[in-house]
């Protein structure tokens, strides 16, 4: 693979930058803390062979936010070792920087808005730094893509895993991939890896690996990561995003569907029933444990599925909360309180976000998440998502709206 066809010139210095570094690391064990839906998984995937091939260890830590209590405990059980997050952590960069105190070489591979920082220990890769949108041109899997194969070109054959990430993400929602995501789906057709068919007026790609097209590889992977997070079904998709799905993952996907169905058709009844509380801009709800055992992201997947429904009110936000619970699979029990805020946005509010014409909630969502001390990251303008202390969610509303009228004056 060539960067020659990429005019950002800052971007392709610190993607040749950032392959310096992975390639000069001479520690035995990489860790890879990753986020679990279908980009979030098929980035790990990508990761850990480039690891492989490199000669590393490979450490996978599955974990849908960053949070100083996670930080703390991946650092402190991998002192030494290099730590790559990637499909999250992008405005997290100070808070691992401090939590972290010298004690790995970290590396933040994201494509969410970011914040750069300068640090001997933490290094930062992200396309929104360079003015390039990551939630339309690239998605975490293409970056990672993109990465490993300009380090080696073995890793050219896991092109289609970008491909999965990206419509995972919903970079197909304009019709097709563009941008970096359609530079690697050029190169899995090129490579004989994916084929463009046209359905409607969209365009799908299917993916001869899977035998399948590639909405719906990812909907597997991010029903085996949301919906079987608590019983670590990511690892099942990471193993499938290398090896293919064998008929007890796809039966047992099926069955994680139904799971997730039920609880979505009963918390649609809930909303309808007086559960959703409606705002001058946002209109929000909470969930409380009512989708367990399924993870956190759940909270982001039902606002997706709900954001155009009839009840919905088409010009304002859309905001979940879910408790968190207290053990995370890979780490442990935690002593905390904590909820999760996912946002989304009508189509009708979308277009008037992607126009300029109303804030975005990759601004709004940070602004009222530090206003009332929680820890946003993984925003995008019409997906966002955020951690707050139990108790806060009235006051993160109150603060949201204020920020809405604030921008809007």
């Amino acid at each position: 693979m060539t960067v020659s066809s990429f005019l950002n010139h800052e971007f392709v210095a610190r993607l040749e930058q950032m392959g310096k570094m992975i390639t000069d690391y001479e520690g035995e064990r990489v860790v890879i803390a990753h986020h679990n839906d279908a980009d979030g998984i098929c980035s790990a995937a990508i990761l850990s062979k480039l690891c492989e091939i490199l000669g590393h260890r490979v450490e996978l830590i599955c974990i849908e936010k960053v949070h100083p209590a996670i930080v703390e405990v991946i650092h402190g059980r991998h002192e030494g070792c290099a730590v790559i997050y990637t499909d999250l952590a992008g405005l997290a960069a100070d808070m691992i920087e401090r939590v972290n105190a010298g004690r790995c070489k970290v590396m933040i591979i994201d494509h969410h808005p970011a914040k750069a920082i300068e640090s001997r220990d933490v290094t930062v890769f992200d396309p929104e730094l360079f003015g390039i949108s990551g939630d339309t041109f690239v998605s975490a899997s293409t970056l990672n893509y993109l990465l490993s194969a300009c380090i080696s070109e073995e890793m050219q054959r896991y092109a289609y895993l970008a491909v999965i990430g990206s419509v995972g993400d919903y970079h197909d929602r304009s019709g097709g991939v563009l941008g970096f995501d359609r530079f690697v789906l050029d190169e899995a057709i090129n490579l004989g890896q994916a084929r463009i068919k046209i359905e409607r007026f969209k365009e799908r790609y299917f993916i001869d690996f899977f035998d399948e097209f590639a909405d719906i590889v990812a909907e597997r992977l991010t029903a085996l990561g949301v919906v079987a997070y608590e019983a670590m079904g990511y690892r099942k998709g990471v193993k499938a995003c290398l090896e293919g799905f064998d008929e007890k993952t796809i039966d047992e996907v099926e069955r994680l569907e139904k799971v997730r169905d039920e609880k979505f058709e009963k918390a649609i009844l809930m909303l309808r029933n007086g559960g959703l509380n409606i705002e001058k801009y946002c209109q929000w709800f909470h969930l409380g444990d009512s989708f367990s055992p399924m993870g956190v992201k759940a909270v982001g997947e039902f606002c997706q599925k709900i954001k155009d429904m009839v009840f919905v009110k088409e010009d304002r936000y859309i905001l979940g909360f879910q408790n968190c619970p207290k053990d995370i699979p890979d780490l442990g029990e935690f002593k905390w309180n904590v909820v999760k805020l996912s946002g989304r946005v009508p189509i009708p509010l979308e277009r008037k976000i992607l126009n300029n014409e109303a804030p975005g909630l990759d601004v709004l969502i940070p602004a009222a998440s530090e206003a009332v001390g929680g820890i946003a990251d993984a925003t995008h303008r019409i997906a966002a998502a955020t951690l707050v202390d139990m108790g806060k969610e009235e006051e993160f509303i109150k603060v949201f709206e204020e920020k809405v009228e604030s921008f809007r004056h």
